[in-house]
């Protein structure tokens, strides 16, 4: 018997254009909690508090509505976002820019390797030698940058569980915008992530109060920028494949780590940019094979889906 075809790899103009956009957002704003003097996770708190707000504002303006099957579709990612938020500040705050992009960029590989089974592709050797060059890679930087005075082996952890809860958070947001909008599931996912927050906020220690007024800008800007961002790679899911927006994410530890080194004078050992290629390259392998698998990429055409 034969086997079915799988589907077509699918990216329309639009939808790889927002995923890119999305990224050049994440990558710049990244480097705000570098500069800002919030702890991480009263940054966090605020940013999602403050992003929540602005959603439930927009869901009102629009004239839409959260439904109970809507709220239960859209749960596991709120929970799962609130963890990566915590995680991913935590780690941009203890160690530098390059380590923690770096160990996100595994995330491609992550994703084929759960999404085999969730989305119909297959894994094949050349997915699992690649996986296993990439985690090289992830050790090359590690060690590379592990005698900088930025450099921080909890940093390094905390960008592990993000890079875990990330892949999650990817992979549960793709299922949930088959049935929710972008809107409303954004605004689900933003309120709960800021629940989720708030006791590991409080518990901390970490004082929510004495920021500075440049804090409070550099907030609003990270805010527009990162969620707009999540709003439109949400809206993107109906528009790209997973393994195509998984291949437009690694050019974001390119944008960052660059603007890091201009901008924060990380500056980078050989070891480290060897380390950052060798990643990206692999990543970069895998996801274009599977693409390359699916059967080609369809522009311009796209499924109908919730707006």
């Amino acid at each position: 018997m034969d086997a079915a075809p799988r589907p077509a790899t699918r990216v329309t103009r639009v939808g790889g254009l927002a995923v890119l956009v999305a990224v050049f957002g994440w990558a710049t704003t990244n480097l705000i909690l570098k500069v800002t003097h919030a702890a991480a996770l009263t940054f966090a708190f605020y940013r999602l508090w403050f992003g929540g707000v602005i959603m439930l504002m927009v869901l009102g303006i629009t004239r839409r509505r959260l439904t109970l099957p809507m709220v239960k579709a859209s749960a596991p990612g709120g929970i799962i976002f609130g963890l990566n938020v915590a995680l991913f500040f935590s780690a941009l705050k203890a160690t530098n820019v390059a380590d923690v992009l770096v160990i996100q960029s595994l995330q491609p590989a992550l994703v084929l390797l759960v999404a085999g089974r969730m989305f119909g592709e297959r894994i094949t050797r050349f997915d699992v030698w690649w996986t296993l060059v990439s985690v090289g890679g992830v050790v090359l930087v590690t060690v590379g940058s592990s005698g900088t005075p930025a450099w921080s082996l909890r940093g390094d952890v905390y960008a592990v569980g993000s890079l875990i809860c990330w892949t999650l958070y990817f992979l549960v947001s793709k299922r949930a915008r088959r049935t929710v909008p972008a809107i409303e599931y954004m605004t689900t996912v933003t309120v709960l992530a800021a629940v989720v927050v708030t006791p590991l906020a409080i518990g901390s220690g970490q004082s929510l109060g004495g920021l500075r007024w440049q804090d409070w800008a550099w907030l609003g800007v990270f805010l527009v920028a990162a969620q707009g961002g999540h709003v439109l790679v949400a809206w993107a899911h109906a528009q790209v494949d997973v393994s195509i927006s998984s291949l437009l994410l690694l050019a974001q530890p390119i944008i960052a780590v660059a603007g890091a080194s201009l901008l924060l004078n990380e500056h980078l050992r050989a070891l480290e940019i060897l380390g950052g290629l060798v990643v990206i390259a692999s990543m970069a392998a895998i996801v274009s094979r599977a693409a390359k698998a699916g059967g080609g990429v369809e522009i311009g055409t796209a499924e109908a889906a919730p707006p």
